[in-house]
C-alpha cells in the first residue's frame, strides 16, 4: 500500500539554509506538491510524473532566541490608573521588541551575507496554490490542454494563458524538462 502524502505540509519559507537548497529546497517542493495534487485528484500511480523521487520537507529549527524581557513594573494603585499602568508596560514591551528585532535583523543581515541562508522568492500569486499544482498535474499526467483546463469549474474566471504561466512556472520550479 503507497503511503499518503497529503499530510506533508511545507511552510511558506522566506530563506532556507543554503547548503540545503539543491536537496531540500524550492525543487523538492514543487515535485512533492505535484504529487500532492496528482493524489488530491486520483490520478493513477503510473500516470505520475516520472522524476527523482523528492527529498521530503522535515523541520529546520533555524531560530534567533529572544533574551528575557525585564519583569514586569510594579503597580501604584495609590498613585495610577490601571490604563497608565498598562501604557507603562505597553512602552517598556514595545522598546523590548524593538531592540530584540534590531538584534534579530543584524543576525540575519550576516546569515545572509556569509550565505548561510539564501532568501527564497515570494510570489504575489492570487490563484490558490492548489488550484495550480492540479493544474500542473492534469496537464503532466493526463497531458490536458490548456484550454480544457480553463472551462473546468474550478478554473472559472482564469484565462488559458493564466493556467499556462502558472503551469510552465511549476514546470521550472520543478526541474522538469518534459516538453509540454
Amino acid at each position: 500500500m503507497r503511503q499518503s502524502f497529503l499530510w506533508l505540509e511545507i511552510p511558506a519559507y522566506k530563506y532556507f539554509p543554503t547548503h540545503l537548497m539543491e536537496r531540500c529546497g524550492p525543487k523538492q517542493w514543487a515535485r512533492l506538491r505535484i504529487l500532492q495534487a496528482c493524489e488530491r485528484l486520483e490520478v493513477p500511480v503510473k500516470l505520475w510524473p516520472k522524476f527523482p523521487f523528492p527529498v521530503l520537507p522535515r523541520p529546520y529549527n533555524h531560530f534567533y532566541r529572544a533574551s528575557r524581557p525585564a519583569p514586569l513594573p510594579h503597580f501604584y494603585p495609590l498613585h495610577e490608573s490601571e490604563a497608565e499602568w498598562r501604557a507603562r508596560v505597553q512602552s517598556d514591551l514595545d522598546k523590548f521588541v524593538e531592540k530584540e528585532l534590531e538584534g534579530f535583523r543584524r543576525q540575519l543581515e550576516r546569515d545572509l551575507k556569509s550565505g548561510f541562508l539564501t532568501p527564497i522568492k515570494q510570489t504575489r500569486d492570487t490563484t490558490p496554490l492548489e488550484l495550480r499544482y492540479e493544474w500542473a498535474a492534469k496537464r503532466l499526467c493526463y497531458r490536458t490542454l490548456y484550454a480544457k483546463l480553463a472551462k473546468e469549474e474550478s478554473a472559472k474566471g482564469y484565462t488559458e494563458t493564466r493556467i499556462r504561466q502558472a503551469v510552465a512556472k511549476i514546470i521550472t520550479e520543478a526541474d522538469w524538462r518534459q516538453v509540454l
